[in-house]
Order: structure tokens, then sequence, then C-alpha cells
């Protein structure tokens, strides 16, 4: 991602990692989860040396979401578009991130009388912390663990 933390400007950042998911409901009992890929977008601009403000949209879609090749009708969709603040303490490419936005999510679950479809929507939420490992002036490759 290009911080622009040496200066005035925006910055882009696209990527793509393992993730987790855990689905659960107030009136179940077991509550699932499982390992999945996540993709996100992220693009900003810098307040300041040491504060990127931006928009992060972070995805998953998990077609064959479960356990065991007997769920594999089970699938996931969620995603969120949160407002984020990157916050760098020092010059070194160590960082803090956090956010407010929108999540919605749906999940399918394969029952005795056919698929159980639930959809929500709500407030989505992602904090967590990261390291920019410069490549260049503006370009640098980031490495970053978050909850959204």
């Amino acid at each position: 991602m290009s911080t622009g933390r040496t200066g005035a400007g925006c910055g882009g950042e696209l990527g793509a990692g393992p993730g987790r998911v855990r689905v659960a409901c107030s009136g179940c009992t077991d509550v699932v989860v499982s390992s999945v890929p996540i993709s996100y977008f992220r693009i900003g601009g810098t307040v300041s040396d040491r504060v990127l403000i931006g928009v992060e949209v972070v995805s998953l879609l998990d077609r064959a979401f479960g356990f065991s090749r007997a769920t594999r009708t089970t699938t996931a969709e969620t995603g969120t578009a949160t407002v984020v603040v990157l916050w760098f303490p020092s010059r070194r490419g160590f960082f803090f991130k956090g956010g407010v936005g929108l999540a919605s999510g749906q999940f399918t679950v394969p029952g005795t009388a056919g698929a159980d479809t639930s959809n929500g929507r709500g407030i989505g939420l992602t904090f967590g912390f990261g390291w920019d490992f410069a490549i260049s002036r503006k370009f640098a490759i980031t490495s970053n663990l978050a909850a959204t």
C-alpha cells in the first residue's frame, strides 16, 4: 500500500489472505468456525505524516463452507464496508487500524426439510495492527492482522 506517510497524498491497497469465520445465532446450540479465504480493498488519503483515513471493503465468498464433504452445500457470504483510520506511531512502518461501517452476511445451511438461508445486516467494526514494508518511497507491501 502506498501510505503517503512521507507527505500529502492518497494510497490504495488490494489484498487477500487466510481468514476465519464464526457463525452463531441466539437460538442455536452449535457454533461453526471455519478457515476461509478473505479479500479486501482499501483506498484513502493522508491526514498527517502518521494518520491515514480511508474506506475499506472486506469480503468473504465461500461456496464450500464447512468441515467435511457432507456439508459442501453450506455456503457463507459476508461483506463489510468501513471507514478506517490507520495510525503509524513511528516512522518504522508499524500501524494500528480501527474503523466502523456496515456489514452484511448470508449463510445457507442444509437441513432435513431443505436448505435454511439466513440474511443479516448491521454495524461492522474492524480493528487490528500491521506493518508496511517499504519497497520504495511511494510503494510498500503490507502485512496485517485484523478482526472485522
